[in-house]
């Protein structure tokens, strides 16, 4: 569930930070319609593997996973732009334009924000599992 509200929230800001900025989360004209919802789903897919791992049993008291919530975020930044990257390459015909699109939107403000909201969720981890509701 915490995948899933990760993606809804994702949605969310990507459409207010697009009114905001008056800007497209993809503002290449030829880029397609597949390349941001790629990113999007590459940064859902990491949120989610790294909830799994997050939320194994442990013994003793759930500690806060500041190191897992750094290394998703750190994941997240990387890989999304790298994927959105690689599904823009295949409708050009050179190869450096993946190159160019990678570092256009590593500082972009949609990536940025789908890499922060991701070291969030996995911040709010044990305050959601605590939360889990359990049966009677």
């Amino acid at each position: 569930m915490v995948a899933v509200l990760y993606g809804a929230i994702l949605m969310a800001v990507d459409g207010f930070v697009s009114l905001l900025i008056d800007r497209d989360v993809i503002s290449e004209p030829d880029a397609g319609p597949l390349v941001g919802p790629v990113m999007a789903v590459t940064a859902l897919s990491i949120v989610f593997v790294s909830v799994l791992g997050g939320l194994r049993p442990a013994p003793g008291p759930r500690r806060v996973p500041v190191g897992r919530a750094i290394s998703t975020l750190a994941i997240v930044y990387v890989l999304s732009p790298l994927a959105g990257a690689i599904v823009y390459v295949f409708g050009q015909d050179r190869a450096l334009t993946a190159v160019e699109f990678f570092g256009k939107y590593l500082g972009s403000p949609f990536v940025i924000a789908s890499a922060a909201l991701a070291g969030l969720a996995i911040l709010l981890l044990p305050i959601i599992d605590k939360s889990r509701s359990r049966a009677r």
